[in-house]
């Protein structure tokens, strides 16, 4: 997994590029947080240590750019003081974790384990609304109903269709969403309506 930093001090970002390399991670590194976000894929899987406070953008606003992205990147703060009511605002949006300045290697090391779990959450989720794509709009209804735990015959009554042609636009569904059985496609509607965990 990639690990990004951003911060606006070099001495940071080559002390923390350091410590990710001896943990096992190769890093890119920004200073400009407007350039990052011109230059980042926010698709492809990756983990971004972020300072909260930058002159230009601080790390709310990026992570919140982030977010309007839907960027498949998990996100770790680092300040140099303690702020608690940014911290918990931070949390709300999803960060993985929070560290203050210096980063302590084992904390690093627990926010890195933390943070890969979160980008597979992300990554997903994102395959997942890919898939949903793929439906047309009479079988989303389906899946729709389904979910809500109506009958084929209930849906076909309520859709004005044959039960057949229920059952068709299910089979059809089930299959471009790469479910075999009603636990997973339940599962999918569930992931896809409340969004990757602890965003």
């Amino acid at each position: 997994m990639v690990v990004y930093i951003l911060d606006d001090d070099s001495q940071v970002l080559a002390a923390n590029q350091f410590l990710l390399q001896a943990l096992g991670y190769q890093s890119h590194t920004w200073q400009d947080p407007e350039q990052f976000l011109a230059e980042v894929d926010e698709q492809t899987p990756a983990i971004l240590l972020l300072d909260l406070a930058m002159p230009k953008q601080d790390g709310l606003a990026v992570q919140q750019a982030l977010l309007a992205r839907h960027a498949n990147i998990a996100v770790i703060l680092l300040t140099g003081h303690g702020d608690v009511p940014q911290a918990v605002q931070a949390m709300k949006q999803g960060a993985v974790d929070f560290l203050e300045k210096p980063v302590d290697a084992k904390r690093l090391a627990s926010a890195l384990a933390q943070a890969n779990k979160r980008v597979a959450q992300l990554t997903d989720y994102a395959n997942l609304q890919a898939n949903f794509a793929l439906l047309s709009v009479r079988e989303r209804e389906v899946v729709k109903l389904v979910a809500e735990g109506l009958t084929n015959k209930m849906i076909a009554h309520q859709l004005c269709v044959a039960v057949r042609t229920v059952e068709v636009h299910r089979a059809a569904a089930m299959s471009k969403l790469k479910v075999t059985n009603m636990a997973e496609l339940l599962s999918q509607w569930q992931l896809l309506t409340s969004g990757p965990t602890g965003a």
